[in-house]
């Protein structure tokens, strides 16, 4: 029942069920929560006088992977667990002395709190790759067992003991001259790091070279969230942003630039903390250094970056207390003041003046148009070359603007909505587009498949006149539909091509500027749409390495969805009439069918000589194994995924006609292109056992995907027909006044 409305049912009743549903889920969830409020202040108010009561929603918090945020009591199997971690983490720390580069070196300072800085290096030991990381602890002549207790971690933490208190910002310092790393990670002891907290900072820093600094977002305990980034306004004063929020809320979900991270977790490249001569000094002992430091950052024309990926709880005033009238607390209040006189031309420049209201506006600092990108269903570039272009579509975008991905279905978990978060990709319910188009002022939005534009373009364009409307076709449907008649004589496929082919040319012209897949779809849409903008947005190919040459791969393989029916035919087409023509030749060679979706009928094909592999994963090992791509594609529009991949990979490919169009491919250069069964499997065999051929067409076909169709030469497209319309990208990381 759920496939069939996912598939059957249209756009728009899709989408108007779905606000119908939520609409009444949401009536229902106001009712209970004033049902639980009024129990919750009833028991407050029992407990208060004197009746001990249970407290039924008393659970322990959870983090998004479902394990709890904090570890229970420590126990005896928690002992051996980190008996065994310090034990493999010595291992891999003796063999990064023997020669590893260190990439990362994690610098905390102590003072006193043994209890705090045990469970920060507990949870340490089990998070990172000492192959790779360093952790220096530098302890500021704590007068608790902080000295006896880093010398259990002896020979895995390097330790600086200072006789005196020297303050945060000279064990900062301390802690960086010290370092080997390319990335500085300051860490508070007060802290317990969570899952892929540094794997998420790096993987920031390393993606993006215009990225100076990344911070974590910042747990209570309890689960809620103390900073998801920060605010400095204009005043001098600091914005905790997202403080008592929940950790799930869409707000606080993916990265973006901001003003500041906080210090008690912040990874900054070395290089740029040594141009900005460390951590300034004029802040010791302590206090408004992490804030300096990012505006250093900025200054210099790097980003700061909050990653909500890098997750870690805080024990909040836990090594300095709260009170900023005594200790080094008070050191907050005097060195604001401090900031000031140094950035005043800064934030009298870039910064709003304090007002709650338009903390919202103040949160992110990327600058640039905004963009709402609309598409039937999250991208999982890991199972479709469709999803794959849509994920690097998002990405170029995000480059150059703000984006706010809006799918009508989240098909195979949160997993994938991550990805898009760590790219600085926000994410919206379908079911609140009219109130995002009206708020949000989007200089462009892109319907992605023609059922999506058919139900929202119209609405967009009367909600916000001044939007420039992107239909972005991915392939030409009626042209593949009408392939499929041909091939099959459907009577339902020419239907629906006819339906298609209205819809595709009313939808063109209603449009400022046509994204389609090949020359081939523009061809038939400027016939069609005469006039209007059209420009080719290709699939889009990471290159890879090659893997094993001639001699070390073997075997045969086909790569597709196997619920998209031209593959499917393609498989048949494959075992009915072109295999027993390869097998007589070669009789021993295997084929191997990678795709999500697999059907009874392709599954029925599993014998010793076929290997239906389904959904995997990472298929990079299936492209480095195999010898010959086949992709004997009937009918189909646009370009195909499975070539590009293949090609990318310096992997030949032995395909008909419609697989190779759009590439600019030619035969026997880049591919080997044939549309009779028999001349295909002839192709094949010759392919298989000429070494000389193919290495020539690997060559070739990878030389080719990197000339047009890497992420960075098809972003520029996609820049320059956004440019087109009259929309100013954002082109650097800017300072920028909002």
């Amino acid at each position: 029942m759920t496939r069939s409305f996912r598939e059957g049912l249209p756009f728009h009743v899709k989408l108007l069920a779905k606000r119908l549903l939520v609409g009444a889920v949401g009536a229902l969830v106001r009712a209970a929560a004033r049902s639980v409020n009024f129990t919750r202040r009833l028991l407050d108010f029992a407990v208060k006088h004197g009746l001990n009561l249970p407290r039924a929603w008393d659970v322990r918090p959870r983090d998004y992977h479902g394990e709890p945020l904090l570890p229970a009591a420590f126990t005896a199997r928690d002992f051996l667990l980190l008996n065994e971690g310090l034990k493999a983490a010595r291992a891999s720390d003796d063999e990064s002395r023997a020669g590893g580069e260190i990439k990362t070196s994690v610098i905390i300072p102590v003072f006193n709190q043994v209890e705090y800085t045990f469970h920060c290096l507990r949870s340490l030991v089990s998070e990172i790759d000492f192959r790779e990381t360093e952790v220096i602890v530098v302890d500021n002549a704590s007068r608790d067992e902080t000295r006896a207790l880093l010398a259990h971690f002896e020979g895995l933490v390097r330790v600086i003991h200072n006789d005196e208190n020297r303050g945060f910002v000279d064990a900062c310092n301390q802690g960086a001259a010290a370092a080997r790393g390319r990335f500085l990670v300051f860490l508070n002891n007060d802290t317990v790091v969570l899952r892929d907290w540094l794997a998420a900072l790096v993987e920031t820093v390393e993606r993006d070279e215009r990225v100076g600094a990344v911070g974590s977002l910042f747990l209570y305990p309890t689960g809620m969230v103390q900073e998801a980034g920060s605010v400095v306004w204009r005043d001098g004063g600091a914005h905790h942003y997202g403080w008592g929020g929940r950790a799930d809320d869409a707000r606080f979900a993916f990265a973006r630039e901001v003003d500041y991270c906080s210090g008690a977790s912040l990874l900054v490249r070395r290089e740029l903390f040594e141009r900005l001569g460390g951590v300034d000094r004029r802040y010791a002992p302590a206090y408004y250094e992490d804030v300096d430091l990012c505006f250093g950052v900025r200054a210099l024309g790097y980003g700061v970056v909050y990653q909500p990926a890098s997750r870690i709880v805080h024990y909040e005033g836990g090594t300095a207390g709260r009170d900023t009238s005594t200790g080094f607390k008070r050191y907050q209040v005097t060195n604001r003041a401090v900031f000031v006189a140094k950035w005043r031309e800064v934030l009298e420049r870039e910064h709003l003046g304090q007002d709650p209201a338009r903390v919202e506006e103040a949160a992110t600092r990327r600058g640039g148009p905004r963009f709402v990108v609309f598409d039937e269903r999250v991208p999982t570039p890991d199972r479709d070359a469709g999803s794959a272009r849509m994920f690097f579509i998002l990405r170029a975008l995000a480059r150059r603007g703000r984006v706010t991905f809006v799918p009508l279905t989240r098909m195979y978990g949160p997993e994938y909505e991550r990805r898009l978060w760590r790219e600085g990709i926000e994410t919206a319910s379908a079911v609140d587009y009219k109130r995002l188009v009206k708020e949000r002022k989007f200089a462009a939005a892109v319907f992605s498949r023609p059922g999506v534009a058919d139900a929202l373009m119209e609405g967009v364009r009367r909600l916000s006149p001044a939007t420039k409307l992107v239909f972005d076709m991915v392939d030409a449907y009626f042209i593949r539909l009408g392939r499929e008649y041909e091939q099959t004589g459907d009577e339902g496929a020419r239907e629906e091509s006819a339906r298609y082919r209205e819809m595709e040319t009313r939808l063109a012209r209603a449009s400022d500027l046509v994204w389609c897949n090949s020359a081939g779809d523009k061809e038939a849409m400027t016939r069609l749409a005469p006039g209007v903008p059209i420009e080719v947005i290709p699939t889009i190919h990471e290159l890879h390495d090659g893997g094993p040459a001639f001699d070390g791969r073997s075997g045969l393989l086909f790569v597709g969805n196997l619920v998209h029916r031209p593959n499917s035919d393609a498989i048949h087409y494959l075992m009915r009439e072109i295999l027993p023509h390869v097998r007589a030749e070669l009789p021993g060679v295997r084929l191997t069918i990678v795709g999500d979706n697999v059907t009874p009928e392709v599954a029925a094909y599993e014998s010793d000589a076929v290997r239906v592999a389904g959904y995997v994963p990472d298929a990079g090992p299936f492209w480095r194994g195999a010898r010959v791509v086949v992709a004997p594609l009937r009918f189909g529009a646009g370009v195909k995924g499975k070539v590009g991949e293949a090609m990318s990979y310096g992997l030949p490919v032995v395909a008909t006609s419609v697989a190779a169009e759009g590439f600019g491919l030619t035969d026997g250069t880049h591919v080997l292109v044939r549309d009779d069964p028999r001349e295909f499997a002839a192709a094949v065999v010759k392919l298989y056992t000429d070494e000389i051929l193919w290495r020539r067409l690997a060559d070739e076909g990878r030389r080719h995907i990197e000339l047009h169709y890497t992420p960075e030469r098809v972003a520029e497209v996609v820049g320059g027909s956004i440019e087109a319309l009259g929309v100013t990208l954002r082109t650097r990381v800017e300072g920028g006044s909002r």
